[in-house]
């Protein structure tokens, strides 16, 4: 009777234990199950054979992927290198706790995820291996900065050799100056010369003092890039600024089959901003024309320019029909040190510098290429600034 008393107190405790056990179990189900749906990490657990069992919603922000999409799907082709993955996986089941830094992944809509990755193993009550668990952290923005920072840095290196460059470059500059100053009045006083050789000659020593004042004015502004200088705003015709530039171009185009097409709007069209700034944004968009046409050896290139007038401002369109530029390059046209171009045929300061000069002047680049059709760089400016 006793030992049925004794059973029973037994049962009873053990059915309290039980009780007490299964509170403590949901209560823990319930925090896992919290932070899997609110930690900004992507956490998942798999089966030995790398098949997904869970996804958090972590997960799924950051990869785009639902946990429906992804359950019995395997995690190494969530990564842009399977192979690779699957070879950290498998080391982390004979190492334990295994992290790996820098692991790429590939976003839902195709972009680069990168992620510092810990895989930890699952074990059951008998020591035995029956799954990984894995948390991967998004250092995607974090490698960005780093690389932003870098850039800085060299640009920074650029500012502090500018004054040095225009201070080597000037003084050559203003020999020459000065020697094509003398070489015209020498030209013009000579005895012997028929009037065709003299205008001939006297055309050349005019190029040559416009195009050393041109050189100066290019290291002066890129001290002014260095330094942050405010633009110096004038009134006068973007059209001839536009014809300038092109104009300086004209011996490069010599030699092609490139046409440049200039439709302007009718008369003159007055703008008041830094036609200095704007010449070197021109030059470049064109220079950047002719290199995307003979990149794609067109038999007959076309660069057409176009003008128009919109409410109080002025568009100026630069269209051609070279190789064009990829979706995913598009995305990077504009930065520092980013060039489509072949090693050494770019620096990759040409389109930032000259958003940094359309933004100082108040105006906005926009771009629409399709690759093998071409591309068209659109500059919006105000007509006039306050």
């Amino acid at each position: 009777m006793d030992s049925n008393k004794s059973l029973e107190a037994e049962l009873k405790r053990v059915k309290q234990d039980l009780a007490s056990y299964k509170i403590e179990l949901h209560q823990t189900r319930g925090y896992l199950q919290c932070i899997l749906q609110n930690s900004q990490d992507m956490i998942f657990a798999t089966e030995t054979s790398g098949m997904l069992v869970s996804f958090s919603r972590g997960g799924e922000k950051l990869l785009g992927y639902s946990p429906a999409e992804l359950i019995g799907t395997y995690i190494k082709d969530l990564a842009e290198d399977p192979e690779s993955f699957e070879r950290f996986f498998i080391s982390s089941q004979d190492e334990g706790p295994t992290v790996q830094l820098d692991i790429p992944f590939r976003h839902k809509k195709g972009d680069t995820v990168l992620c510092n990755v810990s895989l930890i193993n699952l074990m059951n009550r008998e020591g035995q291996r029956v799954g990984t668990v894995g948390v991967c952290r998004d250092i995607t923005m974090w490698k960005k900065i780093q690389e932003d920072l870098v850039q800085v840095d060299r640009l920074a290196e650029i500012g502090r050799i500018a004054s040095g460059v225009a201070h080597e470059i000037n003084n050559p500059l203003a020999i020459i100056a000065e020697a094509s100053g003398w070489a015209g009045m020498v030209i013009s006083d000579a005895k012997g010369l028929n009037p065709e050789d003299r205008k001939e000659l006297e055309k050349a020593i005019k190029e040559i003092s416009h195009q050393t004042g041109r050189c100066r004015s290019i290291t002066h502004e890129l001290l002014d890039f260095a330094r942050g200088s405010a633009p110096a705003l004038t009134e006068f015709d973007i059209h001839d600024i536009l014809r300038e530039s092109i104009n300086f171009l004209r011996p490069e185009l010599k030699h092609t089959s490139i046409e440049v097409d200039t439709q302007f709007i009718p008369g003159p069209l007055p703008i008041k901003s830094d036609p200095k700034l704007l010449e070197q944004v021109f030059v470049n968009f064109i220079t950047n024309a002719i290199h995307a046409i003979r990149s794609k050896g067109n038999d007959k290139g076309c660069i057409r320019i176009k003008t128009l007038t919109t409410d109080s401002d002025v568009e100026i369109s630069f269209e051609d029909n070279g190789v064009g530029i990829t979706e995913e390059n598009q995305k990077k046209i504009f930065q520092l040190f980013f060039s489509t171009k072949a090693p050494g045929k770019g620096t990759g300061l040409g389109l930032p510098i000259s958003q940094n000069i359309i933004k100082k002047l108040g105006g906005t680049i926009t771009l629409d290429s399709k690759p093998g059709v071409g591309t068209n760089f659109t500059v919006r400016l105000p007509l006039s600034q306050v």
